[in-house]
């Protein structure tokens, strides 16, 4: 009898465990879960290199990239740009440190709003503004506005 009880507790507690979290969903994230709410941020990284993201219209995707300081090398769009209607750029690009430390690598920080639905296909590229060199660094991105 006390083995029945104790089987059926368990059983009980681990059916309400999902009834934990306040009735809310699981956190949202990239791509195969659910999109981000809108007026959330979506944070990409150079290592996210391939991936896919889902979003909400109206939340914000930024994509922050490790630069090396003083190698005037810095990440921007690649040739074909990002559709406009998809995401809108929300300023120019910014610059933050990484750390303290004179010369540590900096992240340079593109700000971008889902305007739309669609899909993005987006390529960022590390290359100096001046001359013609190829780019020393391209990663890709595929981000879908829901």
């Amino acid at each position: 009898m006390i083995r029945a009880m104790l089987a059926l507790s368990a059983m009980t507690l681990l059916a309400c465990n999902g009834c934990n979290n306040g009735g809310n969903a699981p956190p949202p994230g990239p791509s195969g879960g659910m999109p981000m709410p809108p007026g959330a941020e979506t944070v990409v990284h150079a290592e996210d290199d391939g991936r896919a993201f889902d979003v909400a219209r109206g939340s914000m995707v930024t994509f922050k990239l490790t630069a090396a300081s003083g190698t005037g090398y810095s990440w921007a769009p690649g040739p074909q740009g990002i559709d406009p209607n998809v995401l809108a750029a929300q300023g120019g690009p910014t610059s933050e440190p990484s750390g303290p430390e004179p010369g540590a690598p900096r992240m340079d920080v593109l700000h971008f709003m889902a305007n739309n639905p669609g899909t993005a296909m987006v390529e960022m590229d590390l290359r100096r503004p001046f001359g013609t060199a190829p780019p020393g660094r391209v990663v890709h991105f595929t981000v879908n506005v829901h």
